[in-house]
């Protein structure tokens, strides 16, 4: 049946609900900071390398379900189908070559900052030029994941928009700096039950109102957002065909599993390589169910509106709004249920804020810092001066976070749609950093920085590009976004969007009423280059770029490179020496999880 909005607001079991999740998330910060006062910056950072398997998986899975993800994804199965269900099978090789190829290089090292191993493969300039793209990439991520559910909960509750962020920043950046990673994982898993909750609650509650579950796939199936047909045109300006989500989403899922620091930070805490592992394994599994869990929720959404959208009815100017409508049309009359989706849209954002100030602390104490750090204390009491600049690194990170949400917010849309596309535009260089130096011997120094700045450059060019030239717009082809079933006025409507309306706009999803055109020539036909595909661009780009430039400057001829570093696939490495790895990278006095001292090995001079 169709929805019959009834202006609706907050009760005060909403408040309490709300007001529980960010309590108990401090209290875990809290427990953490007190029981590990004197931690050092080793423990602050990756938990002394002995946290539990199942938290850090949920931790992996938590550190980028934002609230793009809970109300963009959704709406995108709303509007334009449940197709983009594909970008899962996606997961499945990204992680794997993660775990297989990429994790064993990064874990034999025991480093603390995964960033560490550009260092050894090329030198302390590309490990710089690395950190400072991921930490480009995550400030930029992070504002916008803390601008989002702000304006949401503002608007919701009609809390101010200053005391939202606010929120959002201090906690984060209070249980973060205090309590470490231990803290962060835990709260991480404890705020993907609260995800769970949410998810479930309106999934149950909506497929219900909406008739029940034949209801639900009837209406679906009819209104094509759930078909087994799959669109297999392999033209990457396509936005979203099953090659574009596999291999498009595929690579940019990989820039998140294999090289982001985020992810690395929690592969190097686990106590050996077996249990990282499994982490992954596990963490694939979560991630799968929690995509289903926001496609389902999207399908729902479309049954109960069957034949009364919003969208059409001009009630609704964004499909992000579509969630909180949902949430408040299904769940309104149960006080503390609406209250407990807006905690789950917030748990969403305190796990990505959290996670990223924990790993930006350590790419700056270990990558930008490690070697003031030496100098100014002259090995005196060096560990202690490190924690201090751990945590004041945590909240440095956790300020700058809430003054760039507020920026985002006065910037506008242009912001946040390059800033929602940080990932293929930001992360897919740094992907092509390490993939040069995993699987592409001959490739030296210049050939990668060459790489990463003229890879990043396409990058950003093509995605701002998309940005500034938009695609004009056609109606969109898929049937039964219409009113003609509505029984309500768009007075009533609206006086309930009055307190809900979320107004960013999630350019990953492209969550509108109209379908992009795909005809144009030269640079606007450039443009139309689905998202997807913005991590596979600049991998293709970066590789291309390493070769080229490393074969004009004479690849490695003569230098010494360290055989932990890197997979011989082109059979290049031939003539091969045995000398200590101390004489050619940086020093490391740690043992593998064999119990090999990593300064026994073998290295290669091409």
């Amino acid at each position: 049946m169709a929805a019959r909005t009834t202006a609706r607001g907050f009760h005060w079991a909403d408040y309490l609900v709300f007001g529980s999740v960010l309590a108990i998330s401090a209290a875990i910060g809290i427990t953490a900071a007190i029981k590990h006062r004197k931690a050092s910056a080793e423990q602050l950072l990756t938990g002394n390398r002995k946290l539990p398997l199942i938290p850090v998986a949920l931790s992996l899975a938590a550190s980028f379900m934002s609230a793009i993800f809970v109300l963009g994804i959704p709406a995108e199965a709303y509007v334009n189908s449940a197709e983009y269900w594909l970008i899962g099978l996606g997961y499945i090789p990204a992680q794997i070559i993660t775990c297989l190829l990429v994790m064993p290089v990064i874990y034999k090292l025991k480093l603390t900052s995964g960033y560490k191993y550009l260092e050894y493969r090329f030198n302390r300039t590309i490990r710089v030029l690395g950190s400072l793209t991921f930490t480009l990439e995550m400030v930029l991520y992070m504002a916008v994941a803390t601008y989002a559910p702000a304006l949401a909960l503002s608007q919701a509750t009609k809390l101010s928009m200053d005391v939202s962020i606010l929120a959002t920043g201090l906690v984060c950046t209070f249980y973060t700096a205090f309590g470490g990673i231990k803290a962060v994982v835990w709260t991480d898993a404890f705020q993907m039950s609260v995800i769970l909750a949410g998810f479930v609650t309106l999934i149950i509650r909506g497929t219900y109102m909406a008739g029940g579950w034949d209801v639900v796939m009837e209406r679906a199936r009819q209104g094509e957002r759930f078909t087994w047909d799959l669109d297999l045109d392999p033209d990457p300006f396509v936005r979203h065909t099953f090659w574009t989500l596999f291999i498009g989403g595929g690579m940019m899922s990989l820039t998140v599993y294999a090289a982001n620091q985020t992810m690395l930070q929690r592969y190097l805490s686990m106590r050996n390589i077996k249990l990282a592992r499994w982490t992954i394994f596990l963490h694939l599994s979560i991630s799968e169910f929690f995509l289903v869990l926001a496609m389902l929720s999207g399908l729902v959404m479309y049954a109960f509106f069957y034949g009364c959208d919003p969208l059409t009815l001009g009630t609704v100017s964004k499909a992000d709004q579509l969630m909180l409508l949902f949430v408040m049309e299904t769940l309104g009359d149960f006080p503390g249920l609406p209250g407990l989706f807006v905690a789950c849209v917030y748990s969403a954002a305190l796990s990505t804020v959290s996670s990223g100030v924990n790993s930006l602390a350590a790419v700056t104490v270990e990558d930008f810092l490690g070697p003031c750090i030496k100098k100014f204390t002259k090995g005196k009491d060096s560990d202690r001066f490190k924690t201090i600049v751990t945590i004041v690194s945590a909240i440095v990170y956790g300020l700058a976070t809430i003054g760039l949400a507020y920026l985002a917010g006065v910037m506008g849309k242009t912001v946040l749609t390059i800033a929602l596309s940080v990932f293929g535009m930001v992360g897919g260089p740094l992907l092509g950093l390490l993939l040069l130096g995993l699987f592409f011997p001959c490739v030296n120094s210049w050939g990668a920085g060459f790489g990463l700045v003229i890879s990043l450059a396409v990058s950003l060019w093509t995605g701002i590009g998309a940005v500034v030239n938009p695609a004009k717009s056609t109606p969109s082809s898929l049937p039964h976004l219409n009113t003609r079933l509505c029984n309500v006025t768009a007075n009533d409507v609206n006086a309930t969007l009055s307190t809900l309306g979320v107004t960013f706009t999630n350019p990953l999803m492209n969550t509108s009423t109209v379908a992009p055109e795909t005809d144009g020539s030269g640079l606007n036909h450039w443009y139309r280059l689905s998202y997807q595909h913005y991590a596979t661009l600049s991998v293709i780009v970066a590789v291309f770029v390493g070769l080229i430039v490393s074969a004009l400057t004479g690849f490695n001829k003569g230098r010494v490179l360290d055989d932990r570093t890197y997979y011989d696939v082109l059979g290049c490495c031939k003539q091969r020496v045995t000398k200590k790895a101390s004489e050619s990278t940086p020093k490391e006095t740690a043992t593998d999880n064999t119990g090999v001292s990593v300064d026994d090995v073998q290295t290669t001079r091409l």
